[in-house]
This record gives C-alpha cells, structure tokens and sequence, in this order.
C-alpha cells in the first residue's frame, strides 16, 4: 500500500512493503532534477545536498536515460552511467536515483541480498521488457532469486491519460484479448502501462508487488506530467539506498 510521508519537511511518497527500507518517489515538494524548469536549478541543487546529508551518502548514482533498455550494475566509485535506463547496485551505502514525468518507475528490492534497483520503464522500455531483463539480470549475475524481490511501481501516467496510437498498441500488447490492459475509443488505445509491468514481474515468479494507483497526469499537482505540462516540466524522483553494514 502507497501512502505519503515525510523526508525531514518534504513530502514523498513510499509503500508498506518497504517502509523499513530508505526506498521512496520525490513529489514536486522535493525537487531533485529541473530539466526544463531551469528556475528550479538551485532549488534542486539544494535538495540533492539536503538528500546526500540526511540519507547519509557522499554520492548519488545516476543514469542518462534515453528509453533504452540497458541495464548497468553500478561499480564502486562510477556515479554517472550514460545511455542507461535500469541501474542495480549491491554495495552498501549506495545511493540510486532516476527520474521520471509520466514513465513507470519501478524500484526493486531484496532484503536477502541487499541488493537494490531502480528501472525506467516508459512505454519504450516496456515494449522492450526492461523490468523483466532487470529481474533476469538480477538473478544471473548477482544471484538474486525473483521470489526474494520486492517491486514497487510508482506513481506514473495512468491508463486514463495514455492515449496512443494502434502502432504503439501493437508494439505493447500482442494479444487483443487483454482487455483489462487497454481500452479503445474511437480509433484510440489508452494502455495500462503499470499493469503490463506487474504482468512481467508475476510471469518471471516476483510474488510482493506494490503497484501504485497515482496517474501523474491526473496528479501534476503532486507530480511532474510531460504530457500534462507538453513538455515544460522537470522530474521527479525514485530513490533507493543500499542498507549499510
């Protein structure tokens, strides 16, 4: 279950399955990349000092997302990863941070492993499966079974606001009996990009998934929206940190 919290006077947004772990979505209140909002730059530079300080960290580890489905496992003192849109760390301490305005954030934990992830997953990503290659790439390389993960998908556009077209449809949904994924109206589809998420975790054996009601379309007064706000919007936030020893 999603509920809103506070981070030391700035509103985020966590769920009950992870809520003894520093795992969280940032709202318009905790600002951490302007993007286009350039007015926001120092604000944002602000928060990310104020974020590093309280959670403990030196660094944040991040990505240059570019709707990809590459995956990086972060190594020890590499904070920047260009073309990426799913990052895995398993060092302690670890900061992660991605960012989003109406893609699916996804974030990915197992308490067993400590290790922790955090994946972009707009309907690009999701076409190209990035979440269930995450898992995958979990499982080979680090060991970490899906039964022991615990996914969260956060607040991201709803099936409400994404509207699409039947190219887009098709690269989405291979099977037209799925309609509790979409619904069409006059010629248009609008997808259910989380539930096609979820769907890839439950096939791969995730069992504990949270998935988060919130459109940010609907909520652009809690979240950032690129398609509400035609583009003029920065990001908000998934951030993860790796427990320490």
């Amino acid at each position: 279950m999603f509920y809103f919290d506070d981070f030391y006077g700035r509103k985020i947004l966590k769920s009950s399955l992870l809520s003894d772990q520093d795992c969280f979505f940032t709202t318009r209140d905790f600002v951490l990349t302007p993007a286009a909002l350039t007015d926001l730059e120092e604000k944002a530079k602000h928060n990310r000092n104020f974020l590093k300080e309280n959670l403990n960290c030196k660094e944040i580890t991040t990505a240059i997302q570019t709707h990809s489905s590459n995956i990086q496992i972060v190594r020890n003192n590499a904070y920047l990863y260009e073309n990426t849109d799913a990052l895995i760390a398993n060092f302690p301490n670890t900061l992660l941070l991605m960012n989003f305005a109406d893609c699916v954030p996804i974030i990915l934990y197992s308490k067993k492993d400590n290790v922790g992830s955090i994946v972009h997953a707009g309907w690009r990503g999701t076409a190209a499966e990035i979440v269930k290659k995450t898992v995958l790439k979990l499982q080979s390389e680090l060991n970490v079974l899906p039964e022991n993960i615990t996914a969260l998908i956060g607040p991201s556009i709803g099936k409400c606001c994404f509207e699409t077209h039947e190219d887009v449809f098709h690269q989405l949904i291979n099977d037209e009996n799925q309609t509790a994924l979409y619904e069409k109206k006059n010629n248009k589809y609008f997808i259910d990009l989380k539930q096609l998420n979820n769907k890839q975790l439950v096939g791969l054996g995730v069992k504990e998934i949270d998935t988060c009601s919130y459109c940010t379309c609907c909520m652009s007064d809690i979240f950032f929206s690129y398609r509400k706000e035609n583009g003029l919007t920065a990001r908000h936030s998934a951030i993860v940190k790796i427990k320490g020893d």
